[in-house]
This record gives structure tokens, sequence and C-alpha cells, in this order.
């Protein structure tokens, strides 16, 4: 595959500017393009005539009238360029293959089991992404580049994933993961936790568009979170996704794995709730889905009730504390424990609003799966390789 994102990083500030104002907020005539960057037409004139030449925008349609000539519409090209979005998790991995506006041309994904060492997730990969080249005939339009958003820890800089665990198979420490997928795939690889390529999705794409500050949380089997906030990307310690997720709530609490006690995650992620599920029905929980707990639940199951209510009721406890300290305009709750469990999801958002301080409560708006849903990840791996295109920094 040929990397083709020297197209767009080659373009000057005034060209990327022009690009980046069409990409994001949709076809308009010149007349409209002028009243938002205040140029003056022969100025844009220069600016959109080698990016017409190049075919990076088109004239989309025609106008309607509001007295003269109809006018023409510009938009960038969607049939021309394509970005490929990958997502490894601890449950799934997905392949997106997105237009420029990262709207989905095809989509694939597979379970994580005790199969999936670091190379065959990485062949299964490639697989995917070899077979959509031939079948969508990707050889006639331009790849602009490749994102991966994967589970952490991550060293970003390095591209490897530390140390990993609850994976079902084994050997996922230390694992070079942007290397490997760099060389089967002979193209360079933009890397970042997942959580944080969900929120740079939602951001510029999704729900969080105009928002100054906005926070993605991902509840799995772990709890990984993203935040924005005026504009930039926040980055933990380590750059770490599951901070929040180690947030102490209950110093004499349970014992979480990362060693300490009353963790939130030691309540409120999969596994925790199928652990604590299996204590009190007595079965074994490798016999135990999550699923299964979360749709008894929503029947009324008085048991899989009091366990997802009172996980929510920590989570949502957390969330307080989050909102209080970063004062996010959005929050986006998904994740498989979201998505499957609308008592979760309603018990940590009433928990939230009725803890908030002041009134902070009346100022954030809550989502349950963003815009993007269960494909915010890969899509957001694939967004971060036209967002660095067009250096938007976050």
């Amino acid at each position: 595959m040929i990397d083709k994102s020297a197209i767009l990083i080659g373009l000057n500030s005034v060209e990327k500017k022009i690009f980046n104002l069409l990409q994001k907020q949709g076809s308009m005539t010149k007349s409209e393009i002028l009243l938002k960057t205040n140029m003056k037409l022969t100025t844009l004139n220069n600016v959109m005539n080698p990016l017409e030449e190049s075919q990076i925008i088109i004239q989309k349609c025609i106008g309607e009238s509001i007295g003269g000539r109809k006018p023409i519409l510009y938009d960038v090209n969607l049939c021309k360029f394509y970005a490929i979005g990958i997502d490894i998790s601890r449950l799934y991995s997905q392949v997106v293959i997105t237009n420029l506006k990262m709207e989905i041309l095809h989509k694939e994904m597979f379970y994580m089991d005790s199969t999936c060492s670091p190379e065959e997730t990485v062949r299964r990969i490639v697989k995917i992404i070899d077979k959509v080249y031939l079948d969508l005939r990707l050889d006639i339009i331009q790849l602009l580049g490749i994102g991966l958003g994967t589970v952490g820890p991550l060293d970003v800089k390095k591209g490897v994933i530390t140390s990993t665990v609850n994976f079902l198979a084994p050997g996922w420490s230390n694992i070079p993961i942007k290397a490997m997928l760099e060389e089967k795939l002979k193209c360079p690889i933009i890397i970042e936790n997942g959580a944080n390529s969900a929120v740079v999705a939602e951001y510029f794409y999704g729900m969080g568009k105009d928002l100054p500050n906005m926070a993605y949380f991902n509840c799995g089997v772990g709890i990984r979170t993203g935040t924005i906030s005026s504009g930039k990307l926040i980055r933990t310690i380590n750059n770490e996704e599951d901070a929040f997720g180690h947030m102490i709530i209950d110093i004499r609490g349970e014992l979480c794995k990362c060693g300490n006690l009353g963790c939130i995650e030691a309540y409120s992620s999969i596994n925790s709730i199928v652990k604590k599920f299996s204590s009190r029905t007595n079965k074994l929980t490798k016999d135990i889905d999550y699923k299964d707990i979360c749709e008894a639940a929503e029947n009324k199951d008085p048991i899989a009730k009091e366990i997802i209510t009172e996980a929510a009721l920590i989570f949502g406890t957390g969330l307080v504390n989050y909102i209080n300290l970063l004062n996010p305009n959005l929050v986006v709750l998904s994740g498989p424990l979201i998505m499957n469990s609308k008592l979760f999801y309603e018990v940590s958002v009433k928990t939230a609003l009725e803890k908030l301080y002041s009134d902070k409560g009346k100022r954030v708006v809550f989502s349950r799966g963003g815009h993007f849903k269960e494909n915010a990840i890969s899509i957001g791996a694939a967004a971060l390789v036209i967002e660095r295109c067009l250096e938007n920094q976050i």
C-alpha cells in the first residue's frame, strides 16, 4: 500500500484552512467560504484553483438561485481518497475504511478469543485489509494513511503496548504493535490510545462539534477515558487511558488489579460485575457472560439488577468528581457495558446529575454511545490520520 498523506501535508496553511472548512462543515459556495474566512475573492480563487486541479476539492453541485446565476457548491472529493482505522480492544478488534468525512465504506471485526495472540491479531487485521483492498478496488483511489486506536497501557512514542492485562490470549506485554503492522502493511501507522481516538472522532465529526470541552468513557473490561479541554487532548501520566478507572473512591474498599483498594474499576467494570454475580449465584466466572447479566437486569432479575445498579452508582459518583474538575459540555458514555445495559447508563447519569456541584448539571449533556456508537475508536483512528495531516493540534 502507498501512503499518500503527503498530498494533504504538502498543502500550505491557507489551503489546509479551506480544505478543513469544507471537510468539517460541508458543501459551500464561494460566497459562503468568503464569509467564513474573510478572504478576498481573488485570494480565494488563487487558493481553490490548485485544490480543484489536484481533485482534493470538487464542484459538487449547483445551489439554489437567490436572484442571479445559480451558485456552485464546493466540497472535498469523497471519491478520490480513503483512510483506514483499526481498533484493538480486549474483547474485539475492528477495521474500518472511511472517506474524508469519516463515513464508513467498509467495516469488519472479529472477537479476541484465546487464539488472538499479537501475531494472530495482526495477521487477521492484514487479511481483512488485503481482502477489502481487492473487493472495493481501493487501488484506483488514494490511501491517506492508517490509524490505530488500541487498548493500553501504551507507549505512544514507541508504538508499544506495554503491559496490558485481561486479554484471553497470552503474550500481550511489551508488544511493538505499531512496527508489526507497519511491516505487514508497508505503510506508516499513527497510533493512539483507543479512548483518545474515540474522543477525537466525536469532537471533530460527531456530537462534540463546536464544543470546547468533552469527555468520552468506554466502559468494558476496563474503564477507558479520553478528554478534550479547550480544544486540547488531555494526556494522563504515561498516557494511560484507564486513569479514571483507578480513581480511588473508598480507601478501605475492594482490591483492584492495580494493587490499590477502592478503585472505580474494582466495582464498575465488566470483570467486577461478573465476579460479584459469580459470588452471589455460586456460578463459575468462566460460565458467565456479562451480556446475560445485563439482560437479566433489564428483565428485573433481582440479583442482576442490584449488582448493575450498585456498579452504576459508584461509576456515576466517579463521574461527578470528573465533571466537577474538568467541566465538560458533553459526556459520551460508551463501550460494551453501556451499550448492553440501559440500566447501567441511566443509573450512572441520574447519579451524576443528582450529585453535581452547583448548577453544572444544567450545562452538561450526556449521550449513550455518542454519534459513532461502537465504531468510535476505529473511526477516531482514521480521523487522526486526517487531523495530523491538517496539523490540527489536539
